[in-house]
């Protein structure tokens, strides 16, 4: 009698690091060939960008999307390309809160929204650019991408969104770029073990390949 079929392998388990608005943009589209193709288990730890590193550090995933340039011991890096962010809100939402302009004044009563309490880069922009700090002007928190963007297509907030994920909004008017002179732009870097092989290294190759036809080079 022929032998009884191995059994089949168990899935594949994968955790990756990523921040909030790459997973809303480039980040599945990338993967999703590897997904249909091998029994893939994926556990994706959303965190901000400039925190995903620490889940490689700490052992809790396999690869990170990161700002930070340098890697980590027995890991490596590439660099993946520039995520562009614009100030936006609705032309409603422009009307009402900054009928004169988006002035300092204006933007101390305007609702914002920030992505968590330690939103650096929503913080950075409105001090760099309009001298406001934390505690200066309201501000909702919604941990969640896509939610930013309804919340500026439904005129409840302005905020800071990837040019990336909003380009339809932008064309078709619905979005509205409050402050084409500041763009903030964030380099994003993919770090994962240097001892890679299979299906990571495939998951690698394809993110890198994929992020770098979707965000600007340097």
């Amino acid at each position: 009698a022929a032998p009884p079929p191995e059994a089949p392998q168990g899935p594949i388990r994968i955790s990756i690091a990523v921040n909030a608005d790459s997973l809303a943009t480039w980040f599945l589209p990338a993967i999703a060939p590897l997904l249909k193709q091998h029994p893939i288990e994926l556990n994706l730890l959303v965190d901000d960008e400039s925190r995903t590193l620490d889940k490689v550090r700490e052992g809790q995933a396999f690869g990170a999307v990161s700002l930070h340039p340098q890697p980590l011991a027995g890991c490596c890096v590439d660099e993946l390309g520039e995520m562009n962010y614009l100030l936006t809100a609705s032309p409603a939402f422009v009307a009402r809160h900054f009928p004169r302009g988006l002035t300092r004044e204006a933007l101390a009563k305007a609702p914002a929204v920030a992505f968590d309490q330690r939103d650096d880069m929503h913080v950075s922009f409105m001090r760099e650019h309009f001298g406001l700090e934390p505690g200066g002007y309201p501000c909702h928190t919604v941990h969640s991408s896509e939610a930013f963007v309804a919340m500026a297509e439904q005129g409840l907030a302005y905020c800071l969104i990837p040019e990336l994920q909003i380009r339809g909004q932008l064309s078709g008017g619905s979005l509205l770029n409050l402050s084409p002179d500041h763009v903030l732009t964030e380099r994003l870097y993919w770090h994962r073990w240097v001892l890679e092989k299979g299906v990571h290294k495939q998951l690698s190759q394809r993110l890198i390949d994929h992020a770098r036809s979707q965000l600007k080079p340097r």
